[in-house]
């Protein structure tokens, strides 16, 4: 059976199913599970691997954790295109498992320790640059060495290179399989995703704590290496139970795919093949941050005025819509020029960027005036609503991101992480968003019930403005516990940990809304642009996220950290700026709302 085939739940015996539900939806709960248990597992783990083992300035490390992140949230845009036009989800689930395994397994290649030499230190023994350069023993240095194992860094970037082209060809897939297995009438559809999306919180929670301590206790490949084990384990599971995903994830036009292509290579195998050189792109990416930072902008600024257009020509089909074309190219290039000249890697050209910039964003609101003088319907509003929710999510996400970042570093030098005759890691209190999802997900959605049966509960625009003040506060947390150090100049832990809380509740305010959002408030023939928009901006956000965090970046260059008191002090600087960024942000949205909600023309 394809995917073109409908099925109900009385096509299939009962012996096709466990506890109620298809064997095929633990078939990717479980595969879900795993792969989530890997790629959360390394991820609170990579900036201390960075900075603590390689010697990375925090600068460095942020900027590979921000270039990862964001072509982690990226790539699954094309993952989903080429599963649906070509592959098919099995063979796309399958390929990209394998890319995840051998990204993890590649991961616990650690190399030797970098080693740092402070200018003025006599050599005592001889010392090969990475250029080639030779220094003779007894040389007295000039200036500041850090070695580092050059060859062990590039299999650690081509092996984030294999994890990000995984997450693509795996991530978008496993979830649309889940929703196959049901017809779209089957009461049994939601409970269905509300154990897979159980899977992703089981496996985050229990990846990052067993993963953050092995990484920090017994050896950075140890941690690494049972986040591998685990995608390892997941791609068994999936393999074993292909069987049960009823024909639903097979290609809608197999044919296709044996149609010859490239000589006798038929298009199956050259979409593997041409994917290998892809990995050479993704290899270079991770360790170029602006690039990819420069990518997002001008993928989103088109996107984004590019939608507003369509809105604008979609109402008033036949006009001349000559002004309108004119305005959107003219802030299209605008915003572009913004993006490199503020990123232009050949001097400064902040004068230009900020100018580029202004007039970009004065050109884009004129564009939506004039779009609401001449085009105004519900299409055109209900567009203009979806394009400031996404652009609201920026903030959100980089604000919620920190935790990978600023956070996993504060509580690694900051936090003290002892509770009773137990120290946790640093990178285990990634774990507590997951954990406080999974006790918070059925009360908030039980809440949002209760309020709608009494016409109380809050529009979608109130619920990002609640989601992102949420986050601020989160922030306003750690500036609040900052005023009470322990001698040692220490902060308690339950203050992070409230942190997280408020961030997870901000996350169920603004997170499960959004996507349904996307789908009711876009124009029908350009839905999977305005769903590729919405994650584009979660992909800019990770990368946001990072180059915010850089402003509390401390010099660990000599392996060494500043002290307790100097860091906190650093940090909680960046924390107040947050804090009242996410408030202010949150209230802006909270007070437009009501604009917002009636140029929704009805929509919730």
């Amino acid at each position: 059976m394809t995917d073109s085939v409908a099925a109900t739940a009385d096509d299939y015996s009962h012996d096709d199913e466990f506890l109620g539900h298809p064997k095929g939806l633990y078939v990717c709960f479980t595969t879900e599970l795993w792969e989530r248990f890997s790629f959360y597992g390394m991820k609170y783990l990579l900036l201390l691997y960075l900075t603590k083992y390689h010697l990375f300035t925090d600068e460095m490390g942020l900027d590979v954790l921000g270039s990862y992140a964001g072509l982690v949230y990226a790539l699954p845009l094309i993952g989903g295109m080429i599963a649906d036009r070509f592959l098919g989800m099995r063979k796309s689930v399958l390929f990209g498992g394998i890319m995840l395994s051998l990204g993890h397994i590649l991961m616990a290649v650690e190399g030797y320790q970098a080693k740092f030499y402070a200018a003025g230190t006599a050599l005592t023994e001889s010392l090969t640059l990475a250029s080639g350069e030779i220094l003779a023993a007894g040389t007295v240095l000039a200036e500041d060495i850090t070695m580092r194992d050059t060859a062990a860094l590039n299999v650690f970037y081509f092996a984030l290179a294999l994890i990000v082209m995984g997450v693509g060809y795996l991530k978008p897939n496993i979830s649309t399989i889940v929703g196959k297995l049901y017809s779209q009438d089957d009461p049994r559809r939601d409970s269905g995703f509300t154990i897979f999306y159980m899977g992703i919180n089981i496996g985050s929670f229990t990846a990052t704590l067993l993963c953050g301590w092995l990484g920090e206790t017994y050896g950075w490949s140890y941690g690494f290496g049972a986040a591998g084990i685990g995608m390892i384990i997941g791609l068994i599971t999936f393999t074993y139970g292909q069987k049960y995903l009823r024909g639903h994830a097979e290609p809608t036009e197999p044919e296709k795919l044996k149609k010859r292509f490239l000589g006798p290579i038929n298009v199956e195998q050259s979409i593997y093949l041409l994917s290998l050189p892809v990995l050479g792109v993704l290899w270079f990416l991770v360790q170029h941050e602006p690039v990819v930072l420069i990518t997002q902008n001008v993928f989103l600024i088109v996107s984004i005025v590019s939608l507003i257009l369509y809105s604008m020509v979609h109402t008033k089909k036949g006009q001349n819509n000559t002004v309108a074309y004119v305005i959107a190219a003219v802030a299209i290039l605008s915003g572009i020029l913004a993006v490199f000249a503020n990123l232009h890697p050949f001097g400064n050209m902040g004068a230009y960027a900020e100018q580029a910039l202004y007039l970009s964003i004065l050109l884009i609101v004129g564009f939506v005036v004039y779009g609401f003088l001449t085009h105004d319907s519900a299409e055109f509003g209900r567009t203009v609503v979806l394009m400031i929710l996404i652009l609201s999510t920026i903030v959100f996400w980089a604000l919620f991101e920190q935790s990978a970042g600023s956070m996993t570093l504060y509580a690694d030098r900051v936090v003290d992480r002892s509770l009773g005759n137990t120290t946790f890691t640093a990178a285990q209190f990634g774990s507590l968003n997951a954990g406080f999802i999974m006790l918070l997900a059925i009360p908030f959605a039980a809440l949002w019930t209760w309020l709608a049966k009494k016409n109380l509960e809050p529009n979608t625009p109130i619920k990002f403005g609640l989601g992102i003040l949420q986050a601020g506060l989160g922030f306003g947390a750690l500036v609040f516990g900052a005023q009470f150090p322990n001698e040692a100049g220490q902060v308690a832990m339950i203050w992070l940990v409230l942190a997280y809380l408020l961030h997870t509740t901000g996350e169920l305010c603004l997170s499960p809304v959004g996507l349904s959002a996307v789908t009711k408030l876009s124009i029908g023939n350009v839905v999977g642009v305005s769903m590729g928009t919405w994650f584009l901006a979660t992909a800019l956000s990770e990368t946001v996220a990072t180059r915010i965090g850089k402003m509390a970046a401390i010099d660990t260059s000599a392996g060494e950290t500043a002290d307790a008191a100097t860091a906190l002090a650093t940090y909680t600087q960046l924390f107040e700026f947050l804090m009242w960024f996410g408030i202010g942000a949150g209230v802006i949205m909270i007070v437009i709302s009501p604009i917002l909600r009636r140029w929704m023309h009805g929509v919730h």
